[in-house]
């Protein structure tokens, strides 16, 4: 057997969950997933999942992929786990799960939000975590807990994000990263410490004891593969495990988007739209700690991007699959075929990407506007990709607003892997839209990060230059760009005549 070295990294996220061995060159070398086991709602606003079912199938994943490899467990220099920011997994004093695991979408807090508003607290706290709270995020739930469900709150002992679970079933170990309970505004970003009066604020005082050990950088490692988690899993004893990072942090770490002027769009599940400076943007959606001192992960984002195309190809995609099968055909294929065939300067469909919360408004929804008898199925499939395009634009723009320099667009998710929607995106934005290699960039990410700890490589730049992949970019065509600043303002324009309608809503909600 070849005596290389290899890295595994795990990515949770809210569709599924991946755990992926790289070689030191960023080249996948085996990958296995499993879906993310959603709860059917128990009721509005709940988004939950199973927590030990899903490590269940993690550590299985993790088996299956080293099977794989056909390599040497030994050889796996280290593990590096991200997952979905905020949400949150709660335990008792013995480690065990208490209740489901909530995820980032979870929305049962906007009452909890809304008391915070009247009482004068909600900006309070925005002006400690540096950006804008929603629902979905641990302080909130972990109030509507307090608030509802004292049986539950009162046993809890220990307060994690999801990728915080899987490193404490791998080493025992109660820890979290900086980055990923700073981004879930768990920390004060001036200190960059847990805050007293942050907990105060929340209403949740008593559970500083069940916060975990907080590591300053991704890198840190933070305990190693015991003896009970090697026979679940298959790793060797000993294996570091770094602390890891948020997913949308560890998508930027696994396409090398560190430039100056490069601004990283995530089209997953959610859309997320991010670069770095030494300053604090106001109203940003988050200023994360990022991967140096000083320096902050400026981020503008919503709660849906490709999971608008997800929703609209499960629910309305019947006529493609139909027509993909006749003609022995890929279905996404098809699909692009089909967008690519709309004439830009006849488009009239716009779409309202908001099939999740949070959103532009916590009462907006998706729609389609301007279908009449004669519209096409092809023009509603190019105004979803476009109405999503739309929607990376509108928190471009913010982060542009605030004279962060925009040179080029580093994009990643499942659309990522489309040409189609890379040139769409390189025409909304008007800039150039670069790719990498590897798909997985989240579990490069963070497969990267433990590679710096474990030694293998000497820091982000040696990683980068070993490990990254720039694809040729799609360069936007220019003669178009005047069709589609005149689509973007009637598509601002339909939503800014919306808002009237979801303040209606947001006002009469308890009638």
């Amino acid at each position: 057997m070849e005596n290389k070295t290899y890295l595994m990294g795990i990515d949770a996220g809210c569709t599924n969950s991946k755990v992926v061995i790289f070689d030191t060159n960023g080249n996948i070398v085996s990958h296995a997933s499993t879906p993310s086991l959603r709860f059917i709602h128990r009721r509005a606003g709940f988004e939950e999942f199973d927590v030990d079912e899903l490590w269940a199938m993690i550590s299985k994943c993790i088996h299956e992929a080293i099977e794989k490899a056909e390599i040497d467990p030994v050889q796996i220099k280290g593990l590096g786990v991200t997952s979905f920011g905020n949400g949150v997994v709660f335990l008792d004093d013995e480690g065990r799960t208490l209740a489901p695991g909530c995820f980032s979408q979870d929305y049962r807090a906007n009452s909890i939000i809304d008391m915070y508003k009247e009482t004068g607290v909600y900006e309070k706290i925005n002006d400690i975590v540096k950006g804008t709270l929603f629902a979905g995020e641990p302080g909130p739930i972990l109030r509507w807990y307090k608030e509802n469900n004292r049986e539950i709150y009162d046993k809890i002992g220990g307060v994690l994000l999801f990728k915080d679970y899987i490193m404490y079933k791998l080493t025992g170990i109660f820890a979290t990263d900086l980055n990923a309970f700073g981004g879930s505004f768990m920390v004060d970003m001036e200190t960059m410490e847990y805050s007293d009066r942050l907990l105060e604020l929340y209403g949740i005082s008593e559970l500083k004891k069940a916060l975990p050990k907080l590591a300053e950088n991704a890198t840190d490692i933070v305990g190693k593969v015991t003896e009970e988690a090697a026979k679940q899993t298959g790793l060797m004893v000993g294996t570091p495990i770094a602390a890891g990072m948020m997913d949308i942090l560890a998508c930027l770490v696994g396409m090398g988007a560190t430039n100056i002027g490069t601004y990283t769009a995530i089209a997953g599940s959610w859309c997320i739209n991010e670069t770095h400076s030494k300053r604090i943007i106001p109203n940003a959606s988050s200023n994360m700690p990022y991967l140096y001192k000083g320096e902050y992960l400026n981020c503008s984002y919503t709660g849906a991007s490709g999971s608008n195309y997800e929703w609209f190809t499960r629910v309305l995609g019947d006529l493609p699959k139909v027509e993909a099968g006749r003609k022995n055909k890929s279905f996404y294929k098809l699909i692009d075929e089909w967008i690519e065939s709309v004439p830009i300067d006849r488009a009239s469909v716009f779409f309202s990407p908001f099939v999740a919360q949070p959103s532009i408004h916590v009462q907006a929804k998706a729609n389609f506007i301007n279908i009449e008898y004669n519209t096409s199925y092809e023009e509603i499939c190019y105004a979803v990709a476009e109405g999503v395009a739309f929607i990376h634009k509108h928190h471009i723009d913010f982060l542009k607003q605030e004279n962060l320099p925009l040179d080029a667009v580093r994009l990643t998710g499942g659309i990522a892997k489309s040409d189609v929607w890379a040139k769409i995106f390189a025409n909304v934005l008007q800039v150039p839209i670069e790719r990498v290699e590897c798909d997985e960039t989240g579990a490069l990410g963070a497969a990267i990060v433990a590679g710096i700890g474990s030694g293998v490589y000497r820091d982000y730049e040696d990683a980068f230059e070993k490990a990254i992949k720039v694809k040729e970019p799609v360069y936007p065509d220019y003669e178009t760009f005047p069709i589609f600043e005149k689509r973007y303002r009637e598509w601002s324009k339909i939503h800014e005549s919306l808002m009237s309608y979801w303040n209606w809503k947001e006002d009469n909600k308890n009638e």
